[in-house]
C-alpha cells in the first residue's frame, strides 16, 4: 500500500510491520541541493549521516530506558516508530504453554495429577466436576496402577463428595495394596536375611525400598516383583541360594545362557508366586559406557537404608535419579505416571541436597544424557517439578534424533509410545557414532548372539536369522502402529 508525500507528491511505501504511513514518521525533507554536482553529493552524504546518527541515538535511548524498567526483555529496534518487537516473545509463550502441567492430557488424567500432587503436600484438588465421570477417573487411576494412592487422598473426603460405590471400590484397592505390600515386604526381609548369612551383598531396587522411602504409606506404591542388584561375580552363588529357597528361573523368551552372556538380569519365581528380578548391572546395552569398574563405583557410593525391617544398602540419591530416569525412558518409553511420580517425589524431597553436577557428569560418562533429559522434562510437564536449569542445559541433546523424539512426545500418547518402544530406544542413543553399531547389531547380529538368543529355532544359522527377522518384522509393525495418530 502506498501514500503520497506532501512535498513532492511521490509515492512512499507503507510499513508492512505496523501499517503506518512512512511519510508520517519520516524526517522533514531536506532542502533542494545546490546545482553544483560536487556540493550536491556532499550534501546528500551529510544528510544520510545525520539521519543514521539520529536513528542510532533514538535506539540507544530506547534500550537504556527499557533496561531500567523492571520488566526488561531483549528486543529488536523500533519498527517505523511503532511498539518494540521483543525477541523470542512467541517462542517464550510457546515453551511455557508446552510445559504446563497436564498439557495434552485427558481431563481425568489432569485431575489424577492434581490428586498426586496433593499427596505430596501441594494444594488439594478442586471439588468434583460434574463433567467428569467417576468411573472414568477410576479407570485412569487403575490403568496407571495408582488407585491405592487415589484412595489414600480421598479417604477422609466428606460422604457427599464421592458416590458410595466409588468409595468402596477405592477402599478395596487400598486394602489389596496393603496386603500385596506386606507379602512382598515379608519375602524381601526373608531374602535379605538369607543373603546376609551367605554372605552376599545386595541392593534392593525400586519396589518396597521406594515405597518405604518416598511415600506416606508403603501400600500406595504398587510393585509386582522384587528387584535385587548383586555383583556379577556372585551370580552363581545367588543362583544356587535362590534355588535352595524354592525359586526357579522363569522360562521366558531368553535362555539363562543368553541372560548371563548378553543381558544384565534374569527372573526367578517362587511357589508362592513372588518373582525376583535379579540384576548384576544397572545398564547393559553396548551403547552405554558401563563396565565392571563403573559398576564398582555404584557399590562404593551405596548408602545404608532400612527396608522390610532389615538393614540393607541402597543406591545413593544421584544414582537413583539416573537409574529411574533411564528405566522410565528406555524400558517404559517415557510413558507411565507411576515412574514419573517416583522421580517427582525424589525431586520434591532431595532437590536441594542432590549433587546435580555429579548427576550431569555421570550421565555424560554413562552416555544416558538424552534419557535423563527427556525423563526429567516429562516429570516437569506432568507435575511441574523442575530440575536445575544448568543441569537441563548440560543434558539437552541436539540433532535430528532429539527433534524427532521431542515431536513424538508432543504428538503421541502413552499407549503409542509403548508401541514404539524400540524406536524410542534408538532415538535415545547419546552419540551419533553409536547409532550405526547399534543398527548393525539389530539388523546383522553376530552368530554367537543368535545361537544364544534363538537356541530353540534349530541348529541352522539360516533358521536363527529367519526367527530373528520375523521378530524384527513384528517390532517394526508395532512401532509403525505407534506412530500413527490415535483415533478420536
Amino acid at each position: 500500500m502506498t501514500s503520497r508525500s506532501p512535498r513532492s507528491g511521490t509515492a512512499r511505501p507503507r510499513c508492512s510491520a505496523c501499517a503506518r504511513s512512512a511519510s508520517a514518521i519520516s524526517t522533514p525533507a531536506p532542502r533542494a541541493p545546490p546545482r553544483n554536482s560536487a556540493r550536491a553529493a556532499r550534501a546528500r552524504r551529510s544528510s544520510r549521516r545525520a539521519t543514521s546518527t539520529a536513528r542510532r541515538l533514538r535506539t540507544a535511548s530506547t534500550r537504556w530506558s527499557a533496561r531500567k524498567s523492571p520488566g526488561h526483555r531483549p528486543f529488536r529496534r523500533r519498527c517505523c516508530g511503532g511498539r518494540v518487537r521483543h525477541i523470542g516473545a512467541r517462542r517464550q509463550t510457546r515453551s511455557s504453554s508446552a510445559l504446563k502441567a497436564g498439557d495434552g492430557l485427558s481431563p481425568e488424567t489432569r485431575w489424577l495429577l492434581d490428586c498426586l500432587r496433593a499427596l505430596a503436600g501441594h494444594a488439594p484438588p478442586a471439588g468434583p466436576d460434574d463433567s467428569l465421570d467417576w468411573d472414568r477417573r477410576l479407570e485412569a487411576a487403575e490403568a496407571e496402577s495408582l488407585a491405592p494412592a487415589l484412595a489414600f487422598v480421598w479417604k477422609s473426603a466428606p460422604p457427599g463428595r464421592m458416590p458410595p460405590a466409588v468409595r468402596e471400590r477405592l477402599q478395596r484397592h487400598l486394602v489389596e495394596g496393603t496386603a500385596r505390600h506386606l507379602a512382598l515386604s515379608g519375602e524381601l526381609g526373608r531374602l535379605l536375611k538369607s543373603f546376609e548369612r551367605e554372605p552376599v551383598t545386595v541392593i534392593p531396587l525400586k519396589g518396597p525400598v521406594l515405597a518405604e522411602t518416598l511415600y506416606p504409606h508403603p501400600a500406595l506404591r504398587p510393585c509386582s516383583d522384587l528387584d535385587l542388584l548383586i555383583r556379577r561375580e556372585d551370580l552363581e552363588r545367588v543362583d544356587a541360594l535362590l534355588q535352595r529357597l524354592g525359586y526357579r528361573r522363569v522360562a521366558d523368551a531368553h535362555s539363562f545362557r543368553f541372560d548371563v552372556a548378553y543381558d544384565h538380569a534374569t527372573v526367578y519365581e517362587a511357589a508362592s508366586g513372588v518373582r525376583v528380578d535379579l540384576h548384576w548391572a544397572l545398564l547393559s546395552e553396548p551403547r552405554y559406557s558401563w563396565d565392571e569398574r563403573e559398576a564398582e563405583t555404584v557399590w562404593d557410593r551405596a548408602v545404608p537404608v532400612r527396608v522390610a525391617g532389615e538393614e540393607a544398602l541402597g543406591l545413593c540419591p544421584e544414582d537413583l535419579v539416573l537409574y529411574l530416569s533411564v528405566h522410565l525412558a528406555v524400558h517404559h518409553s517415557l510413558a507411565g505416571l507411576l515412574w514419573c511420580y517416583d522421580l517427582f517425589l525424589i525431586l520434591e524431597r532431595w532437590s536441594t541436597t542432590l549433587d546435580w553436577q555429579a548427576v550431569s557428569a555421570r550421565a555424560a560418562r554413562w552416555r544416558v544424557r538424552a534419557a535423563v533429559y527427556f525423563a526429567l522434562r516429562e516429570v516437569e510437564r506432568l507435575f511441574g517439578a523442575r530440575a536445575p536449569v544448568t543441569l537441563m542445559r548440560d543434558l539437552r541433546p541436539s540433532g535430528p534424533r532429539a527433534v524427532a523424539l521431542a515431536w513424538l512426545l508432543r504428538h503421541r500418547g502413552s499407549s503409542q509410545r509403548r508401541a514404539a518402544e524400540h524406536l524410542i530406544g534408538l532415538l535415545l542413543v547419546d552419540r551419533g557414532r553409536d547409532l550405526v553399531p547399534t543398527l548393525r547389531r539389530v539388523f546383522l547380529p553376530r552368530p554367537d548372539w543368535l545361537a544364544a538368543r534363538y537356541d530353540g529355532a534349530g541348529a541352522s544359522l539360516i533358521h536363527r536369522y529367519a526367527a530373528h527377522y520375523r521378530r524384527l518384522g513384528r517390532v517394526v509393525g508395532q512401532a509403525a502402529a505407534g506412530l500413527r495418530p490415535a483415533r478420536r
